[in-house]
């Protein structure tokens, strides 16, 4: 929901009113009214892996979410519809297209999803966060991700002071979404908690694994560079601070490479599509990261990646790699692709 925030801040700068759909359990429910923005329930299920009930509650659900997409449309008749991958988007995206509004589908993970595949025979344009040899020509536009303005605001300098670090030496940022990675937690644990370390350690474990690593850091003995946060509200202070990063391989290989930190990526092997693996293999055959399999991180394959993370010549190299993939104008990429579409369909018409 963040880069699709991070899009209609820049239409609406532009003069563009922006609305937004989704459904009613998703976050974007809260996301996009306190953002300023209008929303519409989309009345419609995901699908899950395996067949089964929920599967044909599901298929039930999509006339329903047909109908609202069909009211929707006529309230609030759109110059363009754009589609951020979200199953909630499919029925308005499909049904805009279907009757000749401009549409545009973005693609933020390096594998297309179930939902933009179907929308991308039909849609004006897809803009896609990574490039993709097997989906080139003019209907695909490689633009970037969308990131949020924060992203690059922040500074190093204000990273440092925020968390109280030295800032003469290196900083180590691990994350694992949202939710946290219980096998990065374990790793990180396990590698740098009980060890005194040249370099510090910023470790963002998720709500329900805190508690566990706090009480691991709580005795004596502990490195007392080995700073541990249950979630940060402020989680660009962090990457602007940091000098190399040890996550996951999802939206968040958008921002780290933006901000051109060298990192190692473990693809959650679970995944849709497994696209975190698509991800990280794109960025570490740039050069730009490191990539491990989730079932081969453990204490000492961490501490050897990180070791490579931080050696200046290697961490200087991947950065600049890093930076060379990055696409921080990306949201403004993707408003250019609307603005040309309305201002064609507009042409069309007169």
């Amino acid at each position: 929901m963040v880069p699709a925030l991070a899009l209609a801040d820049v239409l609406s700068d532009r003069g563009y009113e922006v609305a937004f759909c989704g459904t009613e359990r998703g976050m974007e429910k809260q996301l996009v009214p306190r953002a300023g923005y209008s929303f519409t329930v989309i009345h419609i299920r995901g699908f899950t892996r395996r067949f089964g009930f929920s599967t044909l509650r599901t298929l039930g659900s999509i006339p329903v979410a047909a109908v609202d997409a069909w009211r929707l449309l006529r309230a609030v008749r759109p110059d363009c519809v754009v589609g951020v991958g979200a199953y909630a988007s499919g029925p308005v995206v499909a049904e805009a297209a279907l009757r000749g509004i401009p549409a545009v589908a973005v693609e933020m993970d390096s594998h297309m999803g179930w939902t933009n595949r179907i929308l991308s025979r039909i849609v004006d344009k897809v803009c896609l966060s990574f490039p993709d040899p097997e989906r080139m020509g003019d209907k695909y536009v490689f633009t970037g991700r969308p990131l949020r303005p924060a992203l690059f605001s922040a500074t190093r300098e204000q990273g440092i002071m925020r968390f109280g670090l030295d800032p003469d030496r290196l900083v180590l940022l691990v994350f694992g979404g949202s939710l946290g990675s219980r096998t990065l937690n374990e790793a990180t644990l396990g590698a740098f908690a009980n060890i005194p370390t040249s370099f510090q350690i910023l470790h963002v474990t998720g709500e329900r694994e805190y508690a566990r690593v706090a009480d691991a850091l709580a005795g004596s003995g502990t490195n007392a560079s080995y700073y541990a946060f249950a979630f940060l509200d402020d989680f660009p202070l962090a990457l602007a601070a940091a000098d190399a990063v040890v996550a996951r391989a999802g939206g968040s290989v958008a921002e780290v490479l933006a901000r051109g930190v060298p990192s190692l990526l473990v693809p959650y092997p679970l995944a849709a599509g497994d696209h975190q693996t698509e991800n990280a293999r794109m960025v570490a055959d740039a050069g730009a990261a490191l990539t491990m399999r989730d079932a081969d991180l453990n204490a000492g394959s961490l501490s050897e990646a990180v070791a490579r993370l931080l050696d200046p010549e290697e961490n200087t190299r991947m950065k600049k790699a890093a930076l060379s993939l990055a696409r921080p104008d990306a949201a403004v990429r993707i408003a250019d692709v609307v603005v040309e579409l309305v201002a064609a369909s507009a042409k069309d018409h007169d």
